[in-house]
């Protein structure tokens, strides 16, 4: 009950019993007073018909009796006039049973008033003629009090509706600040903080409104202190001090992700090396080769900025390492641009006849491990420094059959669109009850060789062809098809960016909201932090969206090394992040970076979720930490849906 209907319940409270209390003592006293009135009112009447009597000079007959009462009657509320004589005998008599008009029988039991009686003796000379007695009736009392009772009443709603509405413009005014303290706590919740710059000057409410502005103060404290916390332990982990790249551990932990059967992007790892290092370091000393890593690092930044999904890393003194989402042309080009670049710097003028770069690439392919992967690298790198300065070198590791060209790509592709060639799989998350908390869903594809090809090799090609739409139309079909077959556990959907970027795609993501509200299935819907930087506006509007539905919103592969800033906005109800990125977080014997990635997360109520869990040291690790939702091939592996 709001605080205005309970003040407009007591003010209701006290109006009627000071109403009722007025009332009932202003009609006893009233009667009191008419009572008395009627009396003297009667025996004036009474006295003056005796008079009229007596003084007439005529003697009184029956007509004449009977013309006087009559006048008697016509001028008031007379009930009763007779004249006895004194013998006892009824001289003249008249009467009548009188109705009050207009007053409800219930207003006349309420007020009882008395009939006033008066008699005097009427006498003639010195004979007396009789008695005369006459009633008067209270009929006309009775109906003007009942009239001013109306009014009265009539006048008490009318100031009471007044009143109640004045109480409400007042509470209205009044209230307005515990309004905004009300909005300040639900922004808090939504982890958005928002000051009261109008402070009451209502005493109390103005105790309220501040001690709430300097909580809003704290808490936009805390959670900053803690995201800079999260921030600089990051760096400490996973950053290189002298160029700011990424250190050897979180290339380690990006290759372990693209590694995974659920990896978005298949990919490609170029390691280009500096050539000579040693005896820079040694003839130039460590000041002159430390500007030869800089320059380095500055043309790779320089280059990876332009293009999407490009990440790059530093391994050791002189190798650094790039994971690139493109087809083995576009990775050789990308690094003859280095090359190029770096042949051209004038920074390191002095020291160009003695340094050189030689690159070795390799495949990411799904299920061969990370050491393979190293181990295919490091031979194409061994192969290109003994070449020469400024080789290339590739391992030819790929076994699908796979088409060549964008032409082929697309025909591909539109033939397995065509035919349905596409399938779901999925792989559940698990509580640590074991006990299935959803089940995330990727979608694949057979070759003609019935070679399963995952979606990291042919979406990267799909989008770059403008048929992500089309794909995302399949994935939809296919996910209406399966809820149907597994309608108990809900589906994770992994959102592509065209949802984020075209209108229809959004449109039929939309429809599928639809579905599975109408439906009554759950649905899971995520989107990668890449989406998130790249579409913040999006996805807050996607994410109410979901939760409008009644489903849940999470934010997959999350990079604590970038700004998580946008968290606050979008508010997913769970995260995912890499279990060995969180292994690394909590090796040091002070974990401030996991501390603080909990502070936050508990503080705006984040389910935190870790991610390709695949060796038992990891989850056992992850378990004692308190993280109970894990997923990965150790607790369940990917398994066809439809």
């Amino acid at each position: 009950m709001t605080m205005f209907k309970q003040i407009a319940i007591v003010v209701s409270l006290v109006f009627v019993i000071f109403v009722g209390i007025v009332m009932a003592t202003s009609l006893s006293q009233y009667r009191e007073i008419v009572s008395g009135q009627l009396q003297t009112a009667a025996q004036d009447m009474v006295t003056t018909l005796g008079i009229a009597i007596g003084n007439s000079a005529y003697s009184m007959d029956q007509p004449a009796y009977e013309t006087l009462f009559n006048a008697v009657f016509d001028s008031g509320y007379y009930s009763s006039i007779n004249l006895v004589s004194p013998e006892g005998s009824m001289i003249q008599s008249k009467s009548r049973q009188l109705a009050v008009e207009g007053v409800p029988d219930w207003f006349v039991a309420a007020v009882p008033i008395d009939p006033a009686t008066a008699s005097t003796q009427v006498m003639q000379g010195w004979t007396q003629i009789g008695v005369l007695k006459l009633t008067l009736h209270p009929g006309y009392v009775y109906y003007g009090l009942y009239e001013n009772l109306k009014n009265a009443l009539l006048w008490f709603v009318l100031l009471f509706t007044a009143a109640m509405v004045l109480l409400w413009l007042l509470l209205h005014f009044l209230l307005k600040p515990l309004i905004k303290v009300k909005q300040q706590a639900d922004a808090i919740y939504a982890n958005r903080f928002v000051k009261q710059t109008m402070v009451p000057h209502t005493a109390e409410l103005r105790v309220v409104v501040s001690a709430m502005n300097r909580m809003v103060d704290k808490v936009h404290s805390l959670f900053d202190d803690q995201e800079r916390a999260l921030s600089r332990y990051q760096k400490l982990l996973y950053e290189d001090r002298l160029t700011g790249l990424s250190n050897r551990q979180h290339f380690m932990s990006l290759l372990e992700s693209a590694h995974s059967s659920e990896a978005e992007f298949h990919c490609r790892v170029a390691v280009i090396k500096i050539l000579n290092y040693e005896s820079i370091r040694e003839h130039y000393g460590y000041e002159k080769s430390d500007k030869v890593v800089k320059t380095l690092a500055a043309l790779l930044k320089e280059r990876v900025n332009l293009h999407e999904n490009f990440q790059i890393a530093r391994l050791s003194m002189d190798e650094f390492a790039l994971i690139i989402p493109a087809d083995q042309k576009a990775v050789a080009e990308f690094v003859d641009a280095v090359f190029a670049d770096f042949k051209a710097s004038t920074d390191i003028d002095e020291m160009q006849h003695d340094i050189a770069l030689v690159a070795g690439i390799s495949d990411v392919n799904v299920g061969r491990g990370i050491s393979q992967t190293l181990a295919d690298t490091d031979f194409a790198l061994a192969q290109a420094e003994a070449c020469g300065a400024y080789s290339i070198k590739e391992a030819q590791t790929s076994g699908l059959d796979l088409p060549q060209g964008k032409s082929q790509w697309r025909n591909w592709l539109e033939n397995c669109i065509e035919h349905h060639k596409f399938y779901l799989v999925r792989q559940n998350v698990v509580d640590s009850a074991g006990e299935t908390i959803h089940q995330e869903v990727f979608i694949r594809l057979k070759n003609d060789k019935n070679e399963t090809v995952p979606a990291g090799m042919f979406m990267p090609m799909a989008n770059a062809l403008n048929l992500g739409e089309s794909l995302d139309r399949v994935v939809f079909g296919l996910i209406k098809e399966a809820s149907t077959k597994s309608s108990e556990i809900p589906i994770a959907l992994n959102l592509t960016a065209s949802v984020f970027s075209h209108a229809d795609a959004l449109v039929a993501f939309h429809q599928l909201l639809v579905f599975f509200k109408e439906k009554s299935l759950g649905l899971c819907v995520e989107a990668s932090h890449t989406i998130l930087e790249k579409y913040p506006a999006m996805c807050v509007q996607v994410a109410d969206s979901v939760r409008e539905a009644g489903h849940r919103f999470g934010i997959d592969n999350l990079n604590i090394t970038r700004s998580i800033h946008e968290l606050r906005m979008v508010r997913p109800d769970y995260i995912k992040i890499n279990a060995t990125t969180l292994f690394d977080m909590t090796q040091s014997e002070l974990p401030a970076g996991f501390d603080a990635l909990l502070t936050m997360t508990r503080t705006m109520d984040i389910e935190l979720i870790a991610v390709g869990v695949d060796n038992e040291e990891i989850h056992d690790h992850l378990k004692e930490l308190g993280i109970a939702v894990m997923q990965g091939n150790l607790l369940a592996a990917p398994e066809e849906f439809l």
